[in-house]
């Protein structure tokens, strides 16, 4: 490529990319500017919902990510390395397609009061979850499937297993060599993902408002209703809620690090000690468990549901929405391997590591000022703010591992930079760019509050569609749409592994 057009190209490329991402600003103008006055502060610790609000968050966030990641390493105790836990990871990719709104709406269906559970055991009596230990429970089994996925990404090292085996041969238990040789390497590389499903965790409103606690609510729902009126005071109360959820998550973290540090300093304790009992049962219950979980999901919304009240603009919205934020994002995440800077990046990684309220209220913000507000497009640029950094999440490591001789070879042919990239670079990628574009749809089909607020009513989709139906009586349209939400991104993600398939077939060095 001439070195003009680059120029050009990469221009391009950075407008688009501060498009996105320009909400951060207001975002933070928003987010901080309140902490200056006493009398916000003084408003918000008078609220008499603030107490119980910040505990049922706390709860729900501890049960979710401690059960999550205590589901995830059973697992992994059990059965790795494993013919098991290859069955297992082939089955990861349609679960990590089920959305958290369809995955709640089945709970919410199933377990709560006047549910399939009560309604067959009628002497059970629900008790009043004040807590949100449902949710955390409900979110812990979800989040678990994404640290089974990220976990099976990081545990392919051949080393590792060898060790692993090695180290099992002399008489050590599973559990043992979970703790000496694969945490030290796996908890390390997975910080970032807890950190995202912890941040998730916190700041989620749409499984909030479906599965509970509600009055109060969680602090993601009090800031989220706070920051929705119109009184400069309550929305002043809701940008420091949001402060407070960052502050959490500041306070988990440094927990996290402290418990880390105390792991370390005493694992491993080589005292020739050897436990050899497995224990592995409750990790291959789990295993069978978890796909269970996802058919139980399909079968309760599919048994509820009646086809002939599906909303036909919101799937459209749904289709339309998921597939071009998705190809833009690809498009953008490959030219920005490629063009962008390889250092001082890391506000790329800020949706996913922030609470979304005020990102989304920053996104709001733009979206008045311009008068834009309401509009199909606008409700898209909203979406790509999650979508791009999720799809760059999963292509960079893919990235990373491409061999610099191979393009050297092809520099030393005489191509270009930009022949390289195509004719090299893409090809390897191939498959990669297929899984982020799986994990991309999932991410846009999932978002709520970007289209809630954006979308001003008029851009309805399947989520805001069965949140809005969770609090209702109607339950086969809330079925309905649950049921559709789970098979648009389940439909595509098979696409995607027929498309794997094929061109393991076609490519004689993938056979």
């Amino acid at each position: 490529m001439a070195t003009p057009l680059r120029h050009a190209l990469i221009a391009l490329l950075w407008a688009a990319m501060g498009l996105i991402y320009l909400p951060l600003l207001p975002a933070a103008v928003q987010l901080f500017s309140p902490a200056f006055s006493p009398a916000n502060w003084l408003a918000l610790f008078r609220d008499p919902q603030l107490p119980q609000a910040a505990l049922a968050t706390l709860i729900s966030t501890l049960v979710a990510l401690v059960g999550a990641l205590i589901i995830a390493l059973t697992v992994v105790a059990a059965l790795w390395p494993s013919r098991h836990w290859q069955w297992l990871s082939a089955r990861l990719p349609l679960l990590l397609a089920l959305p958290h709104v369809a995955f709640a709406t089945a709970a919410l269906l199933l377990f709560a009061e006047g549910g399939w559970l009560f309604q067959c055991f009628p002497q059970l009596t629900p008790f009043i979850d004040r807590y949100g230990i449902g949710l955390g429970l409900t979110l812990a089994v979800k989040e678990s499937v994404f640290l089974l996925w990220a976990i099976f990404a990081l545990l392919g090292e051949k080393r590792l297993a060898e060790q692993s085996l090695t180290l099992r041969s002399q008489g050590y238990g599973r559990w043992q060599c979970l703790a000496w040789i694969v945490l030290p390497r796996l908890l390390p590389q997975l910080r970032i993902v807890l950190l995202a499903t912890t941040a998730w965790t916190l700041s989620a409103v749409d499984v909030a408002l479906i599965l509970g606690p509600g009055n109060p609510p969680t602090l993601a729902v009090l800031a989220w209703r706070w920051l929705s009126q119109g009184d400069t005071l309550q929305q002043a109360q809701g940008s420091l809620a949001c402060l407070l959820l960052l502050l959490l998550l500041a306070a988990l973290m440094f927990v996290a690090q402290l418990v880390w540090c105390v792991f370390r300093a005493r694992v491993p304790d080589f005292q020739g000690v050897r436990h050899p009992q497995s224990f592995s049962l409750p990790g291959h219950v789990l295993a069978w468990l978890l796909p269970c979980c996802g058919l139980l999901c399909v079968a309760t919304l599919a048994l509820l549901a009646d086809a002939q009240s599906a909303n036909t603009e919101s799937i459209s919205n749904s289709v339309w929405l998921a597939l071009g934020s998705t190809f833009i994002s690809a498009l953008l995440c490959l030219l920005w391997l490629e063009y962008g800077p390889q250092r001082f990046t890391a506000w790329i990684w800020l949706p996913l590591i922030l609470p979304a309220l005020p990102l989304v209220a920053g996104q709001y913000q733009l979206a008045l000022y311009s008068w834009q507000d309401g509009e199909w497009l606008t409700v898209l640029w909203g979406h790509l703010l999650w979508v791009v950094p999720w799809m760059l999440f999963i292509l960079l490591p893919a990235w990373r591992r491409i061999d610099s001789r191979l393009l050297v070879i092809a520099r030393t042919l005489g191509w270009g930079r930009w022949r390289c990239f195509w004719q090299v670079k893409c090809p390897l990628l191939l498959r990669p760019v297929l899984a982020s574009l799986a994990v991309g749809f999932s991410v846009s089909i999932a978002q709520y509050l970007p289209t809630l607020w954006l979308g001003a009513g008029r851009v309805t989709t399947l989520t805001t569609d069965a949140v809005a139906l969770s609090s209702g009586g109607n339950i086969s349209l809330l079925a309905t749409q649950a049921l559709w939400q789970l098979l648009l991104p389940g439909i595509f993600f098979l696409l995607i592994a027929l498309l794997l398939r094929l061109t393991g077939h076609l490519r004689q060095g993938l056979r």
